[in-house]
């Protein structure tokens, strides 16, 4: 019995041994855990107060006041009397940083509501004098145009309509796009508009 005992009391005070030993490991680490996010966090208050990426509301008043007069800068709305006026909710041209923008122009004869011509090579001439005037009130010239697109209300006159468009860009041609269309404004052949660098 004596010695039954002592081997219990033996288990026993092992058992609270072993129970110490794994409280004193996970006090241990909880202290190193608490080490490492003690670390991290100084770490990213440093970074945080790195001035490289300090915002202050003034900075952003400033970044978003900049912003507006830039934007306000770079639109410029571009309008002669030596071109047909607008026959929509648009302007004639509109300069933006250094690029000119200018509107769909028709074979209207400035300052009417009237087609110079019934045909289709005449249409395009005056389509294209018409882009001429725009582009002179814009500080431009046909050699500043760097994109066109062309609109057909029939395809078949594609052909007659390059015959006349050759004449004003001879030389270094500008990128272009041609459709054919079921209509044009006001009953038109043909709608040329363009995008002009400026120098």
């Amino acid at each position: 019995r004596r010695a039954q005992s002592l081997r219990r009391a033996c288990d026993e005070s092992n058992a609270r041994g072993g129970e110490r030993e794994r409280e004193t490991m996970t006090a241990a680490r909880a202290l190193a855990l608490r080490g490492v996010s003690n670390r991290l966090l100084a770490t990213t208050t440093s970074v945080v107060r790195s001035s490289s990426l300090r915002v202050t509301p003034s900075k952003i008043r400033g970044v978003s006041t900049r912003a507006r007069l830039v934007c306000a800068a770079s639109k410029e709305i571009i309008s002669t009397d030596s071109a047909p006026g607008a026959v929509g909710p648009y302007s004639q041209a509109i300069k933006s940083g250094n690029l000119l923008f200018v509107s769909g122009c028709i074979p209207l004869v400035p300052g009417t509501t009237e087609f110079n011509s019934e045909a289709v090579e005449e249409q395009t001439d005056q389509a294209l004098k018409n882009m001429g005037e725009i582009l002179k009130a814009g500080g431009c010239t046909f050699d500043d145009v760097v994109k066109t697109t062309v609109l057909l209300a029939d395809i078949k006159d594609f052909a007659a309509v390059n015959g006349v468009y050759s004449k004003y860009f001879s030389s270094d041609p500008p990128a272009r796009s041609a459709f054919a269309v079921r209509e044009l404004p006001l009953g038109a052949k043909v709608e040329i508009e363009c995008i002009a660098a400026l120098g």
